[in-house]
């Protein structure tokens, strides 16, 4: 009998390669996050929690809001990189969402981002985020959908083809040994409605990833974290991803990124 692979979270942040693809993944994310964040009204005085921090760049930006009297939480299960940020108003604590408790009704804010989608039980998480806010606060969550993701086709064919066996093969093997949802980010807005949230809504950003860009670099980092298990899948072999490696390199390198959805709600006040 074979055994059953070991389902863990695919890009551990102690590995080196992790530090760059946090960073990168920020500088591609956070401007829209601090959109939805500032939308929502964040602003001195507030208690946040920042949940699955990673490296930590949301986590200081809130930390900087909310000063001088506010403060934020900030959580991971590992929390290598997010242990560096540092600032006089910031807690980070190592954190699993499904099992750890958090402190009923403190939190003005809960932020998440690329979290949910990792989950075996994402709503028995939100229910428990729900429950760390103050009533009428705000809970925001940003999750991918990979729905979107597909080569630009004034690419040749053949750049084309190897692109999608990737994307495929990345989605299954993302599923297949990690539980990974890649198409949670259509999901994510009816999860918080029935999780019971009001003022509710969504909305979704998507770009063109080119290989001179922060697009580029981030498909060629989740491919080199993901080299073995992308060979093993059966999918694409190791001259397909050697390939599709020096692919999202080139500048004629172009694809629509996967969508980051964003999604909101309140606590009710009773």
């Amino acid at each position: 009998m074979t055994a059953e692979p070991e389902r863990a979270y695919a890009f551990a942040n102690a590995r080196a390669a992790q530090r760059e693809r946090l960073r990168t993944l920020e500088a591609i994310n956070d401007p829209g996050t601090i959109v939805q964040l500032e939308a929502r009204g964040i602003e001195p005085g507030w208690r946040c929690l920042e949940v699955g921090g990673g490296g930590g760049s949301i986590a200081a930006w809130m930390c900087d809001r909310v000063a001088p009297d506010g403060s934020v939480v900030a959580t991971d299960l590992d929390t290598t990189v997010l242990a560096e940020v540092t600032r006089p108003n910031l807690e980070v604590r190592v954190h699993d969402v499904l099992a750890d408790d958090l402190p009923e009704g403190e939190f003005d804010l809960v932020h998440l981002r690329l979290l949910l989608a990792w989950l075996a039980e994402p709503r028995t998480a939100l229910r428990r985020l729900i429950g760390a806010l103050r009533p009428g606060g705000w809970l925001v969550a940003e999750e991918l959908d990979f729905v979107s993701a597909v080569p630009d086709p004034r690419m040749d064919a053949e750049s084309c083809a190897l692109f999608a066996r990737l994307s495929e093969a990345h989605n299954a093997v993302l599923a297949e040994r990690h539980d990974f949802d890649p198409a949670y980010g259509r999901r994510v807005a009816g999860d918080l409605e029935d999780a019971g949230l009001t003022d509710g809504g969504c909305e979704g950003r998507a770009s063109m990833w080119r290989g001179d860009s922060a697009g580029g670099a981030i498909w060629r980092l989740t491919i080199a974290q993901l080299r073995d298990p992308l060979i093993a899948s059966g999918m694409i072999d190791a001259a397909d991803v050697d390939a599709a490696m020096a692919l999202c390199a080139e500048p004629h390198f172009s694809s629509l990124s996967p969508v980051m959805m964003a999604a909101w709600g309140r606590r009710p006040l009773r």
